[in-house]
């Protein structure tokens, strides 16, 4: 069964911007590090790929706030830092 395109249809593409003023790495980072170690992620497979540019918004994070940021958050998550 294939749903037929709708004019009015709310699930079409809608660009929207985002407030950059304000610094959300700490958030984000952190996030990043509780969903990797929720899909079964070992410390330092996370900081591999926050190391990894395959990883863009991991990475952008690990370029501003450095290597040591990263292993304070994984610390805190998984009690070790992956080194």
């Amino acid at each position: 069964m294939t749903k037929r395109f709708a004019i009015e249809d709310p699930f079409e593409a809608v660009a929207v911007s985002v407030s950059t003023a304000e610094d959300t790495t700490d958030g984000m980072a952190r996030t990043f590090v509780e969903e990797f170690a929720l899909l079964g992620f070992a410390p330092q497979s996370v900081l591999r790929l926050f190391k990894s540019p395959f990883y863009a918004g991991a990475h952008m994070i690990y370029e501003r706030r450095g290597e040591e940021f990263i292993r304070g958050l994984i610390r805190e998550v998984f009690g070790t830092d992956g080194g």
